[in-house]
């Protein structure tokens, strides 16, 4: 990430024929959650002070997807006070139009439902709720029989198939096991069924990200490490948590992404203070040692999370919350050590 300044934000809606409009000048809160360990990414938008006519499209289902962009500029942006309150329509070709290195799309997803409502006499407001994938999550489901000696990829294939009728197109895909086998198999069930058939037999995860099915091994990453420090986002210090995993929070970056890994100093992180019960019902002699580069605890049940040496770890959860008007803007993320074997639990994420 460059330079943490001048928040660039967008909100558009649009429809299938990706003519739409644009949100970006209003008062908007968001949260965003992005879980590995759950199928689907969920987006919950509030807009406020919208005319009863902009509305009124909103809630007669006009539209029915949604795109968050945000990050920082770095420049100042070229909006007059004319622009503010005002809708602005787009067109399909403006449509996730972005132009920076410091900004990009945190969502793009289904419209599930909107509804309306007021915090006060004044401030009127329209949330939506938003879900990547949904249709084809929902929908998808091919029919038809593999011949005797098919193959995973085989069955991937036959997978996005299903998928694509619903716009959904293949992304990051790892390495599939080359598997012959001799008997022939009728299809006949939900596309995310066989996914998670094809992700278990591949040892890793799926989702639908951006309106892309990505499959990641467990032990293989998207892109390399993104430094994070307090020029580069970090705010406060990271905290390893019991039951595995280390929480981070930052300024948005849309660079960092689920299975994406981060770098941060290992001294930056603040250790978890284990109780007097905890020791004291411990069994045996605890300890803490060198796991493959990473410093894992053991002797003790629930373990806290392994500590990389080098400071890299993998992002396993992504919560965006952001307020236009106000100060929230952050990421909230739980990683574990690169290389760990450990399974961060759900009590572990702030909202997961």
């Amino acid at each position: 990430m460059g330079q943490n300044w001048m928040r660039h934000f967008e909100l558009q809606l649009y429809g299938k024929d990706g003519k739409g409009i644009s949100l970006s000048e209003f008062k908007v809160t968001f949260s965003i959650e992005w879980n590995e360990s759950s199928l689907e990414r969920v987006a919950t938008v509030r807009v406020y002070n919208l005319s009863t006519q902009t509305n009124n499209k909103i809630m007669g289902n006009e539209f029915s997807k949604i795109r968050v962009i945000a990050g920082y500029d770095g420049i100042a942006p070229a909006v007059t006070e004319n622009d503010v309150g005002k809708v602005r329509y787009i067109t399909d070709s403006q449509v996730g139009k972005t132009d920076g290195q410091n900004f990009g799309d945190i969502f793009n997803g289904d419209i599930r439902f909107t509804i309306t409502g007021k915090d006060n006499i004044t401030d009127s407001w329209i949330s939506i709720q938003a879900v990547d994938g949904l249709q084809a999550t929902l929908y998808a489901q091919p029919s038809a029989t593999l011949a005797a000696g098919w193959t995973v990829p085989h069955l991937h294939l036959l997978t996005m198939r299903s998928f694509n009728a619903f716009g959904v197109t293949q992304g990051i895909t790892g390495a599939m096991p080359n598997t012959v086998f001799p008997r022939g198999r009728a299809i006949f069930v939900p596309a995310r069924k066989l996914m998670d058939n094809i992700a278990e037999q591949c040892k890793g995860s799926w989702q639908i990200v951006d309106g892309q099915v990505q499959m990641v091994p467990d032990d293989n990453y998207i892109q390399e490490a993104i430094l994070l420090n307090s020029d580069t986002g970090l705010v406060g210090m990271p905290q390893q948590t019991m039951n595995g995993g280390v929480n981070v929070k930052c300024l948005i970056n849309p660079a960092i992404r689920v299975n994406d890994l981060i770098r941060l100093a290992e001294g930056a992180v603040y250790r978890v203070a284990l109780s007097k019960e905890q020791i004291k019902s411990s069994k045996d002699r605890i300890l803490e040692t060198n796991v493959n580069g990473n410093m894992v605890v053991s002797g003790i049940t629930p373990q806290p999370g392994s500590v990389a040496t080098d400071g890299v770890y993998k992002v396993k959860y992504i919560e965006y919350t952001g307020d236009t008007r106000g100060q929230a803007w952050y990421m909230d993320l739980l990683c574990i050590a690169r290389g760990a074997s450990e399974k961060p639990i759900p009590s572990n994420q702030k909202k997961g």
